[in-house]
């Protein structure tokens, strides 16, 4: 059985040298991941803010007070959170692509820590992709699913502000290492 077993595994770890071989690209470097995650976590933390802000007019806490003046400001803050939403689609994209090739990393989990970070990737990246389409969909006044956007919107919100509070937590290391230009910021993701 040990041999199989060695078998398996090797034979697995000659495909995963392949795809990840095949996925190269100069495009696909950890500092332009790092880029595109701050560009990300920028235009999250932007939306998160002025959904907040939509949120407490349309639900206040009990005792909070908002001022009626300037009537203008709504607008601003909505159209600045539409607008950054549907960005966060293509930025979302971009940055999914360029770290794709890990998905093909052999052994995939090495360790517990392996596992947890997978495991908060996988609830981020699914409620950061939920999140704009079902926005988006919003704005056509559609309503396909039989829950209410407004909650499952902002516990999405909620979910994806502390998934990346997570995410760089983990990423940390990498971050501050790929955070000034060096020699080896064109390493492959």
């Amino acid at each position: 059985m040990t041999h199989l077993t060695e078998r398996v595994s090797e034979r697995l770890a000659a495909g995963s040298r392949l795809a990840q071989l095949s996925l190269r690209s100069s495009a696909r470097t950890k500092r332009a991941a790092v880029v595109l995650g701050r560009l990300l976590a920028l235009a999250f933390v932007v939306c998160f803010l002025t959904g907040l802000y939509s949120h407490l007019l349309q639900d206040p806490l009990p005792g909070m007070r908002f001022a009626t003046t300037p009537s203008w400001l709504y607008q601003v803050t909505q159209g600045v959170h539409i607008t950054v939403g549907l960005a966060l689609l293509p930025l979302l994209l971009a940055k999914l692509w360029t770290v794709y090739p890990v998905l093909f990393r052999w052994p995939a989990i090495t360790s517990w820590r392996d596992v947890v970070e997978r495991g908060l990737i996988a609830v981020l990246v699914s409620s950061a992709l939920l999140e704009p389409v079902i926005g988006l969909i919003n704005t056509f006044q559609w309503y396909p699913w039989p829950f209410s956007f407004r909650r499952v919107h902002y516990g999405l919100a909620w979910l994806i502000i502390g998934g990346i509070a997570l995410h760089v937590a983990f990423k940390l290391p990498i971050i501050v290492r790929h955070w000034r230009s060096g020699h080896d910021d064109e390493d492959p993701v």
